[in-house]
């Protein structure tokens, strides 16, 4: 049975680390492409990380005790455009970097003026509810509501914010500054061929998380209880289990994704896939994607359980890194509910653009020849939940 009430499809792509003794750091000042003038108050950081900084008056900003690895560095200020550059870092070597940044002339408010304004409390609560995953606002709520705006795209209930949402996340410890690009939802109520009725949302952004400080054990313990439980399913839990070759024991299961009967016949025989077919082997989630406003569904066989050749990753002795490759487009099961049926799990797709990845047993990486997506198909991605993806576990 097709996993029909799956709502969200969120494509997270992560930046990417390891782990060693010795780090490394980048510097540089932040000026306007125009006057020349330092620009300050500006953030600096990797994004969704809890590593970064804001320039001086004079517009510098320093980054220390980077990981080695390859990183985004983003560049946002209110007043000007969003600007990201790709580096590298290196143990013990420090990284100048030197910016300079137009202004945002872009006025949104002439689109908005052309649509229609929705009721605010009704969009807020949309919000808070998809967005920030908390209703009530107890745990997870926005110091700045006034910054958020809503008008309708058509169909679809856009938010934006011209400065940043200012979060504080009590149930997991953080606050965090979010640079908002979009927000959108919409309800489908007459679905077509490749679309059930339903609600979607997805939203993008990007930011930056500072710890809370609590003298109260209590509830610093629970920051660590929730941030664990909270860990259990993401990327960094996955690699850490794959490191140590214990999938199964936590609860992961792996199936080939297709995206249709054309693409599964490219990896089987014609006749070998239509046996599948005609045998009701094969079952399917619902996707969708935001970038595309497009919908879809990807397909799998449920009794072919995915498992990686013993040969191919191999452990570096030396780093203790292991290497290998994951060409496939993968869907990854985690079951919470702990029973036997797919249906109730926790579902991501896992692809890598380049095939090899380096992973260590933390469940730190890097993809030296592309990009990671980690896609989440279940309808739970919210910033209540949302660790930064340098989280490092206790040991």
């Amino acid at each position: 049975m097709s996993k029909a009430l799956v709502f969200l499809a969120l494509i997270l792509t992560f930046p990417t680390f390891r782990s060693y003794s010795q780090t490394g750091s980048v510097s540089g000042m932040v000026t306007d492409s125009l006057t020349g003038l330092p620009v300050a108050n500006l953030s600096v950081f990797i994004p969704f990380t809890s590593t970064g900084t804001t320039t001086n008056a004079q517009g510098e900003y320093r980054i220390e005790g980077i990981a080695p690895g390859d990183y985004t560095l983003m560049f946002r200020h209110v007043t000007y455009r969003p600007f990201s550059k790709s580096i590298t870092v290196e143990s013990g070597k420090q990284i100048s970097l030197n910016v300079a940044l137009a202004e945002n002339t872009y006025q949104i408010d002439e689109v908005v003026k052309t649509g229609k304004i929705p009721d605010r409390s009704w969009a807020y609560k949309l919000f808070k509810e998809h967005f920030l995953g908390d209703l009530s606002g107890n745990k997870c709520f926005l110091q700045n509501p006034g910054d958020l705006k809503f008008y309708f795209d058509g169909d679809v209930l856009t938010a934006y914010a011209k400065k940043p949402l200012l979060i504080v996340n009590r149930y997991l410890g953080y606050r965090i500054t979010y640079y908002l690009d979009y927000f959108k939802y919409v309800e489908n109520s007459n679905p077509g061929k490749n679309s059930i009725k339903g609600a979607y949302y997805a939203f993008s952004g990007s930011a930056f998380y500072q710890d809370i400080k609590s003298n109260i054990r209590l509830i610093v313990t629970n920051w660590k209880l929730n941030r664990e439980s909270e860990f259990r399913g993401s990327l960094k839990h996955f690699l850490a289990c794959l490191y140590q070759n214990k999938l199964k024991e936590n609860g992961y299961c792996l199936r080939k994704a297709y995206r249709g009967i054309k693409d599964m016949q490219k990896t089987d025989n014609l006749a070998a896939s239509m046996a599948k077919i005609k045998m009701a082997q094969t079952d399917s989630v619902f996707t969708w994607d935001p970038e595309k406003s497009s919908t879809g569904f990807l397909h799998y066989i449920q009794n072919e359980d995915f498992g990686f050749p013993a040969d191919r990753f191999t452990l570096d002795a030396a780093s203790g890194d292991m290497i290998g490759t994951i060409n496939e487009f993968l869907l990854v099961f985690n079951d919470f509910e702990k029973t036997p049926e797919l249906g109730d799990d926790w579902l991501t797709t896992l692809k890598i653009s380049g095939g090899k990845i380096i992973f260590d047993r933390n469940g730190n990486y890097r993809t030296p020849n592309g990009t990671l997506e980690w896609t989440n198909l279940d309808n739970a991605v919210r910033i209540k939940v949302m660790l930064p993806t340098d989280y490092q576990r206790d040991h």
